[in-house]
């Protein structure tokens, strides 16, 4: 009887589907934790949305802003 030979690159190709599969696990793995904290996320970007408009308050929009007669007199490159 004859025995069926083998391709060499069996075991490369057995070691990347088990490589890929624990990859995939691990990603659900992080994205069912980071989902369970989706809440908590969103409080901490809202607030710090409105720490942000508090400290912008006071100062004008770039579009609002006349460049001074100093600068307007300045040639050249500094």
């Amino acid at each position: 009887m004859r025995r069926r030979r083998n391709h060499p690159l069996i075991q490369l190709v057995i070691w990347l589907a088990i490589s890929l599969v624990c990859c995939l696990l691990a990603l659900v793995a992080a994205l069912s934790v980071a989902s369970e904290h989706g809440d908590q996320l969103d409080n901490a970007h809202r607030a710090g949305m409105v720490l942000g408009q508090q400290l912008c308050q006071g100062f004008r929009a770039e579009a609002d802003r006349v460049p001074s007669p100093a600068a307007r007199r300045q040639k050249g490159l500094l």
